[in-house]
Protein backbone atom coordinates (compact mmCIF):
# COMPACT_ATOMS: atom_id res chain seq x y z
CA UNK A 1 0.00 0.00 0.00
CA UNK A 2 1.50 3.34 -1.04
CA UNK A 3 0.13 6.71 0.03
CA UNK A 4 1.42 9.75 -1.83
CA UNK A 5 1.63 13.09 -0.07
CA UNK A 6 -1.04 15.46 -1.34
CA UNK A 7 0.34 18.62 0.26
CA UNK A 8 2.56 20.57 -2.14
CA UNK A 9 5.98 21.71 -0.90
CA UNK A 10 5.82 25.11 0.76
CA UNK A 11 8.20 27.96 0.09
CA UNK A 12 9.35 30.45 2.70
CA UNK A 13 7.14 33.55 2.94
CA UNK A 14 8.22 36.32 0.60
CA UNK A 15 11.14 38.17 2.11
CA UNK A 16 11.91 35.39 4.59
CA UNK A 17 15.24 33.59 4.40
CA UNK A 18 15.24 29.89 3.60
CA UNK A 19 16.53 27.59 6.34
CA UNK A 20 20.18 26.74 5.77
CA UNK A 21 20.38 23.00 5.13
CA UNK A 22 23.59 22.57 7.14
CA UNK A 23 22.00 24.33 10.12
CA UNK A 24 18.90 22.16 9.77
CA UNK A 25 20.96 18.96 9.63
CA UNK A 26 22.81 20.01 12.77
CA UNK A 27 19.50 20.70 14.54
CA UNK A 28 18.13 17.32 13.49
CA UNK A 29 21.33 15.69 14.75
CA UNK A 30 20.86 17.22 18.20
CA UNK A 31 18.07 14.71 18.80
CA UNK A 32 19.58 11.33 19.83
CA UNK A 33 18.07 8.12 18.50
CA UNK A 34 18.65 4.41 18.41
CA UNK A 35 19.88 2.58 15.32
CA UNK A 36 18.31 -0.43 13.64
CA UNK A 37 19.19 -2.81 10.84
CA UNK A 38 16.38 -3.27 8.32
CA UNK A 39 17.15 -6.43 6.37
CA UNK A 40 15.72 -9.27 4.32
CA UNK A 41 16.64 -12.02 1.92
CA UNK A 42 15.16 -11.01 -1.42
CA UNK A 43 15.29 -13.67 -4.13
CA UNK A 44 18.20 -15.26 -2.29
CA UNK A 45 20.12 -11.99 -1.97
CA UNK A 46 20.81 -10.40 1.41
CA UNK A 47 19.66 -6.78 1.36
CA UNK A 48 19.60 -4.27 4.17
CA UNK A 49 20.26 -0.81 5.53
CA UNK A 50 21.04 0.95 8.80
CA UNK A 51 18.38 3.43 9.93
CA UNK A 52 18.30 5.93 12.80
CA UNK A 53 14.69 7.00 12.16
CA UNK A 54 12.99 3.90 13.62
CA UNK A 55 10.02 4.54 15.91
CA UNK A 56 7.01 2.76 17.36
CA UNK A 57 3.69 3.84 15.84
CA UNK A 58 0.81 1.76 17.19
CA UNK A 59 0.07 -1.03 19.65
CA UNK A 60 -3.23 -2.07 18.05
CA UNK A 61 -2.54 -2.91 15.32
CA UNK A 62 1.18 -3.37 15.98
CA UNK A 63 2.99 -0.88 13.73
CA UNK A 64 6.47 0.61 13.57
CA UNK A 65 8.10 2.92 11.05
CA UNK A 66 11.32 4.29 9.67
CA UNK A 67 12.12 6.79 6.93
CA UNK A 68 14.51 6.44 4.01
CA UNK A 69 15.80 8.83 1.38
CA UNK A 70 13.73 8.79 -1.79
CA UNK A 71 16.98 8.47 -3.72
CA UNK A 72 17.97 5.22 -1.97
CA UNK A 73 19.01 2.49 -4.38
CA UNK A 74 18.54 -0.21 -1.72
CA UNK A 75 14.91 0.45 -0.80
CA UNK A 76 13.47 -0.52 -4.22
CA UNK A 77 15.09 -3.93 -3.71
CA UNK A 78 14.29 -4.30 -0.02
CA UNK A 79 10.62 -3.38 -0.41
CA UNK A 80 10.13 -6.44 -2.64
CA UNK A 81 10.60 -8.68 0.41
CA UNK A 82 7.49 -10.34 1.76
CA UNK A 83 8.93 -9.98 5.24
CA UNK A 84 11.80 -7.91 6.57
CA UNK A 85 13.56 -7.92 9.90
CA UNK A 86 14.20 -4.98 12.20
CA UNK A 87 17.09 -5.48 14.63
CA UNK A 88 17.71 -2.86 17.33
CA UNK A 89 21.49 -2.57 17.47
CA UNK A 90 23.22 -3.01 20.81
CA UNK A 91 25.83 -0.62 22.19
CA UNK A 92 28.67 -2.86 20.97
CA UNK A 93 27.33 -2.82 17.40
CA UNK A 94 29.02 0.41 16.28
CA UNK A 95 31.25 -1.54 13.87
CA UNK A 96 28.20 -3.47 12.63
CA UNK A 97 26.38 -0.21 11.91
CA UNK A 98 29.34 1.16 9.97
CA UNK A 99 29.39 -2.03 7.93
CA UNK A 100 25.67 -1.84 7.19
CA UNK A 101 26.17 1.76 6.05
CA UNK A 102 28.96 0.73 3.69
CA UNK A 103 29.13 -0.97 0.28
CA UNK A 104 26.05 -3.10 -0.39
CA UNK A 105 27.98 -6.27 -1.26
CA UNK A 106 29.89 -6.18 2.05
CA UNK A 107 27.09 -5.30 4.47
CA UNK A 108 26.57 -8.81 5.84
CA UNK A 109 30.07 -10.24 5.49
CA UNK A 110 30.99 -12.00 8.73
CA UNK A 111 27.89 -10.82 10.61
CA UNK A 112 26.02 -13.36 12.78
CA UNK A 113 22.35 -13.44 11.81
CA UNK A 114 19.46 -15.75 11.07
CA UNK A 115 16.95 -15.76 8.23
CA UNK A 116 13.34 -16.68 9.00
CA UNK A 117 11.36 -18.98 6.73
CA UNK A 118 9.65 -15.86 5.36
CA UNK A 119 12.94 -14.13 4.53
CA UNK A 120 13.31 -11.64 7.40
CA UNK A 121 16.95 -11.19 8.40
CA UNK A 122 17.52 -10.74 12.17
CA UNK A 123 20.92 -9.93 13.65
CA UNK A 124 22.28 -11.84 16.63
CA UNK A 125 22.85 -9.96 19.89
CA UNK A 126 20.31 -7.28 19.02
CA UNK A 127 18.44 -5.57 21.85
CA UNK A 128 15.11 -6.50 20.23
CA UNK A 129 13.93 -7.85 16.88
CA UNK A 130 10.78 -7.42 14.82
CA UNK A 131 9.53 -9.57 11.93
CA UNK A 132 7.54 -7.17 9.72
CA UNK A 133 5.84 -6.56 6.39
CA UNK A 134 5.18 -3.27 4.59
CA UNK A 135 1.89 -1.72 5.73
CA UNK A 136 2.10 1.65 3.98
CA UNK A 137 4.49 4.11 2.38
CA UNK A 138 4.10 7.87 2.58
CA UNK A 139 6.12 10.20 0.39
CA UNK A 140 7.25 13.11 2.59
CA UNK A 141 9.54 15.63 0.97
CA UNK A 142 12.84 14.02 0.03
CA UNK A 143 12.15 10.89 2.13
CA UNK A 144 9.70 8.00 2.20
CA UNK A 145 8.10 7.10 5.53
CA UNK A 146 7.70 3.33 5.65
CA UNK A 147 5.09 1.95 8.06
CA UNK A 148 5.56 -1.73 8.91
CA UNK A 149 3.13 -4.25 10.35
CA UNK A 150 4.77 -6.29 13.13
CA UNK A 151 4.09 -10.03 13.01
CA UNK A 152 6.57 -11.28 15.61
CA UNK A 153 8.84 -9.71 18.20
CA UNK A 154 11.83 -11.11 20.00
CA UNK A 155 14.17 -10.12 22.81
CA UNK A 156 17.80 -10.29 21.73
CA UNK A 157 20.95 -10.89 23.72
CA UNK A 158 21.95 -7.22 23.80
CA UNK A 159 21.15 -5.26 26.95
CA UNK A 160 21.63 -1.61 26.00
CA UNK A 161 20.98 0.08 22.65
CA UNK A 162 23.46 1.88 20.45
CA UNK A 163 22.78 5.63 20.40
CA UNK A 164 23.27 7.89 17.37
CA UNK A 165 23.83 11.56 18.21
CA UNK A 166 25.37 14.41 16.19
CA UNK A 167 26.53 11.98 13.48
CA UNK A 168 28.45 9.85 15.98
CA UNK A 169 27.80 6.86 18.24
CA UNK A 170 27.20 7.02 21.97
CA UNK A 171 26.07 4.81 24.86
CA UNK A 172 23.37 5.23 27.46
CA UNK A 173 24.48 6.50 30.85
CA UNK A 174 21.91 6.75 33.64
CA UNK A 175 24.14 8.07 36.40
CA UNK A 176 22.50 10.81 38.47
CA UNK A 177 19.08 10.11 36.92
CA UNK A 178 15.96 9.06 38.81
CA UNK A 179 15.87 5.27 38.21
CA UNK A 180 12.11 4.94 38.71
CA UNK A 181 9.81 4.48 35.73
CA UNK A 182 7.94 7.50 34.46
CA UNK A 183 4.42 7.83 35.86
CA UNK A 184 2.65 9.99 33.33
CA UNK A 185 1.86 10.40 29.68
CA UNK A 186 4.13 10.42 26.63
CA UNK A 187 2.76 10.91 23.09
CA UNK A 188 -0.64 11.49 24.65
CA UNK A 189 -0.86 8.00 26.15
CA UNK A 190 -0.14 6.56 29.59
CA UNK A 191 3.36 5.16 29.99
CA UNK A 192 3.49 1.41 30.60
CA UNK A 193 4.41 0.92 34.25
CA UNK A 194 4.97 -2.82 34.01
CA UNK A 195 7.59 -4.43 36.23
CA UNK A 196 11.18 -3.82 35.15
CA UNK A 197 14.24 -5.84 36.04
CA UNK A 198 15.57 -4.61 39.35
CA UNK A 199 12.59 -2.29 39.88
CA UNK A 200 11.26 -1.78 43.42
CA UNK A 201 8.06 -3.43 44.55
CA UNK A 202 4.87 -2.03 43.08
CA UNK A 203 3.22 0.81 44.90
CA UNK A 204 -0.05 0.46 46.80
CA UNK A 205 -1.65 2.79 44.28
CA UNK A 206 -0.69 0.47 41.39
CA UNK A 207 -2.18 -2.52 43.22
CA UNK A 208 -5.32 -0.53 43.97
CA UNK A 209 -5.69 0.31 40.28
CA UNK A 210 -5.49 -3.39 39.41
CA UNK A 211 -8.03 -4.25 42.07
CA UNK A 212 -10.41 -1.64 40.70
Amino acid sequence: MTIQSTTPPTSPPEGAAAIDQRTLRDAFGAFPSGVVAVAASVKGQLTGIAASSFTSVSIDPPLVSFSIAATSSTWPLLREAGRMGISVLADHHDVVCRQLAGPREERFTGLPFKVTTDGAVLLDEAVATYDCSVHAEVTAGDHVIVVLRVHRVGAGDGHHPLVFHRSAFAKLHRDDLDPSRLDGRINGADVDRGAAEGAPERSARDEAEDAA
